[in-house]
């Protein structure tokens, strides 16, 4: 079984929906796994803002996938709202307009569990249900709270999921040190990457530590987004008896300076990953075919 692992395409912003339906052709016309034993995990931030406009171009894309791959998606941030607040309403419509990718045929709440196959359980949970609440909307922290997290214990706990390998995923980033990456002197944006330096150490996932008790030792992979590095956070996640953590980036390369998307292809039969990246431009400003890296 390998899984596709994609996240934080902010389809709606700029020229984000072009880029994502590049991946997407690609993903249909060149298949990096046999779809029948492939997942495609979205870890939130699918859109860029939550509108009419920005859902329906999203769902084009994800049904194209769908006829094909499996696909599982958790909210993000911006799909609730946008980079700011946060929307009760707005994430009630999300849910329902993208229902049957996030609960897979199950009833409307977190956490889902999909069984794919006889030997994964994967797990889809909503980093954002606690930032609904009127004083914890605005910014992005994210936070599961307590009766997630107890759901989520019990789950863990249950037959349904013993001698499985359990994939988690969810949108915010669970580990404070993921932003140890830092603007060196000659960055392009040095105003912008200093306010980012300083102010994304907040937006870590409010209950980090209590989500990191739950999962210690009860889960072989962990897949999350928001932080657009695309870090292998194996190091940190390995702390807690995870095997392989990675952060998804932003697959359309949304806020990037790099010149390429990109996205993992992740084999849960050895626990590696090749990183397949598709050129924004190339001499002529067109976008390029997918290149494959180990």
């Amino acid at each position: 079984m390998k899984l596709i692992h994609i996240s934080d395409t902010h389809i709606g912003r700029d020229d984000n929906t072009l880029r994502f339906e590049r991946v997407v052709d690609d993903l249909l016309a060149h298949p990096p796994c046999a779809p029948e034993d492939c997942v495609i995990v979205h870890t939130g931030d699918l859109i860029d803002s939550a509108t009419d406009t920005h859902r329906r171009a999203a769902r084009v894309l994800l049904d194209r996938l769908a006829t094909r791959y499996r696909v599982l998606l958790c909210p993000g941030n911006h799909d609730y709202g946008d980079a700011i607040s946060l929307d009760e309403e707005a994430a009630e419509t999300f849910q329902q307009t993208f229902r049957d990718y996030i609960f897979q045929g199950k009833p409307s709440s977190f956490p889902v569990l999909s069984e794919v196959g006889a030997n994964h359980a994967f797990i889809g949970l909503d980093s954002n249900a606690e930032e609904l609440r009127f004083w914890e909307r605005w910014f992005a922290e994210g936070h599961l709270g307590e009766a997630q997290l107890s759901a989520l214990d019990r789950l863990l706990d249950s037959p349904v999921v013993a001698g499985k390998q359990v994939i988690i995923y969810l949108h915010h980033h669970p580990f404070s040190f993921g932003y140890s990456v830092t603007p060196d002197v000659g960055d392009r944006n040095p105003l912008y990457n200093l306010f980012t330096q300083l102010s994304r150490p907040f937006l870590r996932l409010k209950d980090a530590y209590s989500f990191s008790q739950v999962v210690r030792d009860r889960a072989q992979v962990l897949l999350f987004g928001h932080m657009h590095f695309g870090l292998d956070c194996s190091g940190e996640s390995r702390k807690y008896g995870i095997q392989m953590a990675l952060d998804g980036s932003s697959t359309t390369c949304a806020e990037d300076e790099a010149d390429r998307m990109r996205y993992r292809v992740i084999d849960l039969a050895d626990m590696s990953y090749t990183v397949r990246t598709l050129k924004l431009q190339d001499d002529r400003g067109k976008i390029n075919h997918i290149e494959t890296v180990a």
